[in-house]
């Protein structure tokens, strides 16, 4: 049998995982309001030219941190040092830190070109650079036919590439990006995604972005970090949130998720079983895990690694006869809200590979859903 480890390896401290290539370091950072704790020891570190997503809830610490690293709060506790400075005690107007809002704050009065030039002269640039300046980043957002427009004249993306334009206009060292999807409809929403992560990745800027959109954050970022009640639970590229979340709270909150609570049935070095009061017969997990017999533990799988059938599977394994009790078309893919005898509900994605492949299956029809002993992870925090 394997020992448990206490130890979250998704979280660790800027001072244990710092290297040469990191730009930003988030030190043990923590900020209160009074007596209430917004961000809560917490560490990380950013490479140069990253796109780094913070993805939370509402009220998670994901903008007060991000206040913090454009230097609006100042930190109660740890530092913040960017390509080897100190942030702490600087000035916003002093660093070399811009940030996109989420209503984009153009100025109104202003031209579009007037605007992407106010940070170069704020910045006493020479006039002649200022022109080139506004020339290149209104060319890099496809904006020049706009230049003599104000704000108002414009579309939400239109706007959207105008306040991009004018916050890297200064080049910035880190570029900053409050809920920036958050204005625009679905459709253009995903559209934007792509086309900010192009202009971001060839401007080679650092870039921290705050988001509650789960599907923005896996769309543009290179890593994740997935925040609750101020701290980090997780930190990972966006297959690694998705398929190996570390713990209970990221599994439910990204995605979704079928969750059978139980306990260690068996521990061996190759597979794991798990009991839960949810399904008739174990859980049966092909790989071990760091655990012991009869510690608590829950199985998550998604509802896209379900397999549904009238027929009864073959394997030993792995399966459970249920009643479909609701059904979701989504054009591409159905869900089923499959009822089980334990009075458990779960979710199983049906991908419509031809037309009218929903139709296969119907309200109270009773199926079989099953999965492979790989399609899912074994939580125990």
């Amino acid at each position: 049998m394997n020992q448990q480890s206490t130890e979250n390896p998704a979280v660790k401290s800027a001072s244990d995982t710092a290297s040469q290539d990191d730009y930003l370091v988030i030190e043990n950072v923590r900020k209160l309001f009074d007596d209430f704790v917004a961000v809560d020891d917490v560490s990380l570190n950013i490479r140069k030219g990253e796109i780094f997503a913070l993805l939370g809830a509402s009220g998670c610490g994901k903008s007060t941190l991000l206040r913090m690293l454009a230097g609006f709060e100042k930190p109660s506790a740890g530092r913040i040092i960017l390509d080897g400075q100190v942030l702490n005690n600087i000035a916003p107007y002093d660093q070399s830190v811009n940030m996109m809002f989420q209503s984009y704050a153009l100025f109104p009065h202003m031209t579009v070109e007037q605007n992407v030039a106010f940070g170069p002269k704020q910045k006493n640039m020479p006039k002649a650079e200022v022109a080139r300046r506004v020339e290149e980043m209104l060319a890099l957002v496809q904006m020049e036919s706009m230049a003599k427009r104000k704000p108002h004249q414009l579309s939400g993306g239109q706007q959207q590439r105008v306040a991009l334009a004018r916050a890297v206009a200064t080049s910035p060292k880190l570029l900053l990006l409050d809920e920036p999807m958050a204005a625009l409809d679905k459709k253009l929403r995903s559209q934007m995604q792509i086309e900010l992560v192009n202009i971001v990745e060839r401007l080679n800027v650092t870039c921290i972005m705050v988001t509650h959109d789960q599907e923005e954050a896996m769309t543009m970022a290179h890593r994740v970090a997935v925040m609750d009640a101020g701290k980090i639970r997780q930190i990972g590229t966006p297959d690694e949130i998705y398929e190996q979340p570390s713990c209970r709270y990221t599994a439910g909150f990204i995605g979704s998720v079928n969750m059978f609570e139980g306990k260690v049935d068996e521990d061996e070095k190759d597979y794991v079983t798990i009991r839960t009061p949810d399904l008739e017969t174990p859980i049966y997990v092909g790989h071990g895990i760091t655990g012991y017999d009869g510690m608590k533990a829950a199985f998550a799988i998604r509802p896209e690694k379900m397999h549904i059938s009238k027929d009864e599977p073959e394997q030993k394994y792995n399966k459970v006869q249920g009643v479909i009790e609701e059904i979701a078309y989504f054009g591409s893919h159905s869900v089923y809200h499959v009822r089980l005898p334990s009075g458990v509900e779960v979710l199983c994605n049906f991908v419509n590979m031809r037309r009218w492949d929903s139709e296969s299956y119907t309200w109270n029809d009773k199926v079989w859903l099953s999965w492979d002993d790989n399609a899912g992870v074994v939580l125990t925090s």
